[in-house]
C-alpha cells in the first residue's frame, strides 16, 4: 500500500495544531507559576547577553535615524551645561549608577538587571545614543524614560556632564557636583512640609491600565526626601544659587531674583502638575508640598535683584545694535513686535504669566528661544505667541537678543528707543491727514451695513496693537488685499504716527447695526458666563484674563474687545474656528473653534455691549 501524500491543507493543519499546542503549554507554565521572577539571583550568562545585545542593537538604531533627520546638539563643552547636568546627575541618577570613586546602592545591585556604573561604560555610547537612552528609558530595566513628556532639548545637560566621567577623580566629581548638596542646612531658612493641601493631578507620561494601580498626582515621593527633609532650599541653590541668579550653572538654570513670587509659584505647580514640562524640574517640583511652594517664591523673589555678573560670550558690534534693536523696537518688516511690549516692567502683574526678562542669563534665555523655535520647550498648555516669534529669528537673531538683555540692569523697563523708531508714540499732522481716509471704515460712529459692520473700531486700541497689526498686513500675515495695500503704501515711521491718531484718541464706543437681531437675553448670560469664567471642560479659558483691563493695560499687543462692532467680532471669532488663521494670530484658532455658532455670536455681542476700556 501506498502511503497517503501529505498534501498543503494537512500540512497548514499540522503546524496550526503544534502551534496551538505550544501557546496552551505556554499558558500552562504561566498560569502555574513556573517561570521564575525572582530578582534575587543573577541573570544567566545566555539571558544577561540576549538583553544587552537587543538594547544596544535598539539604541543604535534610533540613535541612526536622529542623526539622519538632522537632531541638533549644542556645545557639549559648555561649563554651564555640564554644571546643570552636573547637579541633576547626583540629586536624580546617582542615586543608582554611583559616581566616580563611589559605590552603588545596594538596593541597585539587588535590581535585575542591575543598573551599571556609568563612570566605567559610559565610554561605550556616543552622545546621540546617551541622548536616546535617556529620553525614552530602557523597558524591562529600571532605567526610566525622562520624566517629561516633552522639552527634551534639557537631556544635552546630562549628557554634557556624563561626558566627563570616565576621566573624572573622586575629587573632581566631588568639586562637580559639590553645589547639589548646597550651602550647610544650617544657613538656609526651613521650609517645612506642613499641610500640602489638595494633591495635584500629574499631566506627564501616557495613562496605563489598570489605572487603580497608580497615583497620577503631586506632591509625590522621589528618590530623596526634598521636601519631607523641610529643607528644599538646599536643592534649589544647586543650581540657582544662594543669590538666585544662577551662577552655579554659568545662566543655564534661570536667574530667579529678578522674578515676581507670583511667577515663580506659578511656574513651580505648572512643574509640579506637568503643564510646564520638564524632567529636571520635575523631579523636585511634584516633591514639594503646596506651602513649600509659596514658600520658595517668597524667599526668591525677596532676594536682591542681581545680574548674574558673568557677561555674555563677546559677539560683534553689529550683533549688539541687531539685540537692542529686536528687544527695544522689534522688527517691522517681519512684523516682530518689540520684546519689550511683553516683558517690560510691570507686565509680570498682568496675570498672564509673562516674566521679566532684563538681567536673565543668556544662556538659560537662548536655550528658551532655540526650545521654542524648534517646537520642543517646556509648554504645553493654552497659547504661547513665543513659538512663532522664535521661529521667524534667525539662531544669531536668537543669539543676540539673549547676549543684549543678559547684559541689561535688572528691572529695565525695555522702552522702546524713540530715535530708531520714529513716529511710534507722535500723531504727526501728516498721520492725522491720513487718518481721515481710514475713518471711512474705522470711525467709531453708526455703523452703515453690513460691510461697515465688519471694520473694527480702531479708537479702542492700542498704538502698539494698532502698529503691529499694520506690520502684519504689510508682511502678508493677515491677508486682506484692501489693508495689504494700504500697509504697503506706509513707512514704518508713518505707520507708528498713523496707530498714535487712534491709539492716543478718545476710546468711543462702536454704533450698532440695525440690522443685526441681537440674542436672547439668556444666550447673553452664558456668553457673559464664558467671557468670566471660561469652560475648563472643553480648554476654553476666560475671555477676560487675556482681553479684560489689567492684561491689555499692561500689554498693549492685547486687543481690547468692550466697545467693539459685534459683526466684526463675530466675523474674526469664525474665521479663526475655521482654523485658517496665520500662526502668529494662533491663540483663538483653537479656543473659536471648541465654540458653537450661537455662543460666538452671543460673546461678540456680548462685548459690543459694554463700555469701552480706559486708555
Amino acid at each position: 500500500m501506498s502511503r497517503p501524500r501529505l498534501t498543503r491543507p494537512r500540512l497548514l493543519i499540522g503546524l496550526g495544531a503544534v502551534a496551538v499546542v505550544l501557546v496552551l503549554g505556554a499558558a500552562a507554565v504561566l498560569k502555574a507559576g513556573l517561570v521564575p521572577v525572582s530578582a534575587r539571583p543573577p541573570h544567566a550568562a545566555a539571558t544577561a547577553a540576549l538583553l544587552h545585545e537587543t538594547f544596544r542593537a535598539s539604541v543604535e538604531r534610533s540613535a541612526r535615524q536622529l542623526t539622519e533627520a538632522g537632531l541638533d546638539v549644542p556645545d557639549l563643552d559648555d561649563p554651564g551645561l555640564i554644571a546643570l547636568g552636573a547637579q541633576h546627575y547626583d540629586q536624580v541618577c546617582s542615586s543608582c549608577h554611583g559616581g566616580p570613586g563611589l559605590g552603588q546602592s545596594p538596593v541597585a545591585l539587588s535590581m535585575r538587571p542591575r543598573p551599571q556604573s556609568l563612570p566605567a561604560v559610559v565610554g561605550e555610547f556616543s552622545e546621540t545614543e546617551l541622548y536616546v537612552i535617556l529620553r525614552d528609558g530602557v523597558r524591562f530595566t529600571a532605567m526610566p524614560s525622562w520624566p517629561a513628556d516633552g522639552n527634551f532639548g534639557e537631556i544635552w545637560a546630562v549628557v554634557a556632564f556624563l561626558r566627563q566621567l570616565p576621566g573624572m577623580t573622586p575629587d573632581a566629581y566631588h568639586d562637580a557636583t559639590e553645589a547639589s548638596r548646597g550651602a550647610t542646612e544650617a544657613a538656609l531658612p526651613a521650609m517645612a512640609w506642613d499641610r500640602r493641601g489638595a494633591a495635584m493631578e500629574l499631566k506627564l507620561h501616557a495613562r496605563a491600565d489598570p489605572l487603580e494601580d497608580y497615583l497620577y498626582s503631586a506632591p509625590s515621593t522621589g528618590w530623596r526626601p526634598i521636601g519631607l527633609g523641610d529643607t528644599p532650599l538646599r536643592y534649589c541653590v544647586a543650581c540657582h544659587g544662594t543669590d538666585g541668579t544662577g551662577a552655579p550653572t554659568g545662566g543655564q538654570a534661570p536667574n530667579l531674583a529678578i522674578l515676581d513670587a507670583d511667577t515663580i509659584a506659578a511656574r513651580l505647580r505648572d512643574y509640579a502638575s506637568g503643564a510646564r514640562q520638564s524632567g529636571i524640574m520635575a523631579t523636585v517640583a511634584t516633591s514639594l508640598s503646596g506651602p513649600q511652594i509659596d514658600a520658595l517664591a517668597e524667599h526668591f523673589a525677596g532676594l536682591p535683584d542681581r545680574t548674574l555678573g558673568v557677561p555674555p560670550s563677546a559677539g560683534t558690534e553689529a550683533d549688539a545694535e541687531r539685540g537692542a534693536a529686536l528687544v527695544r523696537n522689534g522688527d517691522f518688516a517681519r512684523a516682530l513686535p518689540a520684546c519689550g511690549l511683553c516683558h517690560g516692567t510691570g507686565t509680570e502683574k498682568a496675570g498672564l504669566g509673562v516674566p521679566r526678562l532684563a538681567g536673565q542669563g543668556a544662556a538659560f534665555l537662548k536655550r528658551r528661544l532655540d526650545g521654542f523655535a524648534s517646537g520642543r520647550g517646556p509648554d504645553r498648555d493654552g497659547w504661547n505667541p513665543m513659538p512663532a516669534i522664535a521661529r521667524a529669528l534667525s539662531p544669531a537673531d536668537r543669539s543676540a537678543v539673549a547676549a543684549y538683555l543678559a547684559g541689561l540692569p535688572a528691572g529695565d523697563p525695555l522702552s522702546p528707543d524713540a530715535a530708531a523708531a520714529p513716529g511710534l508714540e507722535q500723531a504727526t499732522e501728516t498721520a492725522i491727514a491720513q487718518a481721515q481716509s481710514c475713518t471711512a471704515c474705522h470711525d467709531p460712529g453708526p455703523a452703515l451695513g453690513a460691510d461697515r459692520d465688519l471694520s473694527p473700531n480702531l479708537t479702542l486700541q492700542s498704538p502698539a496693537y494698532i502698529a503691529h497689526q499694520m506690520a502684519l498686513f504689510d508682511s502678508g500675515l493677515r491677508p486682506v488685499t484692501t489693508m495689504q495695500q494700504a500697509a504697503h503704501e506706509l513707512t514704518e515711521a508713518e505707520v507708528g504716527a498713523l496707530a498714535a491718531v487712534f491709539g492716543t484718541a478718545r476710546a468711543s464706543p462702536s454704533g450698532s447695526d440695525p440690522e443685526r437681531r441681537p440674542p436672547p437675553d439668556y444666550q447673553l448670560a452664558e456668553a457673559g458666563a464664558l467671557a468670566r469664567d471660561g469652560d475648563p471642560g472643553r480648554g476654553v479659558p476666560a475671555c477676560l484674563s487675556c482681553h479684560g483691563a489689567a492684561p491689555t493695560g499692561a500689554i498693549g499687543l492685547i486687543p481690547r474687545l468692550d466697545g467693539q462692532r459685534a459683526g466684526y467680532l463675530q466675523d474674526r471669532l469664525d474665521y479663526f474656528a475655521e482654523g485658517k488663521a496665520p500662526e502668529v494670530l494662533a491663540p483663538m484658532t483653537g479656543i473659536a473653534a471648541r465654540l458653537t455658532d450661537s455662543e460666538r455670536a452671543a460673546l461678540a455681542d456680548w462685548f459690543a455691549a459694554r463700555p469701552p476700556l480706559e486708555k
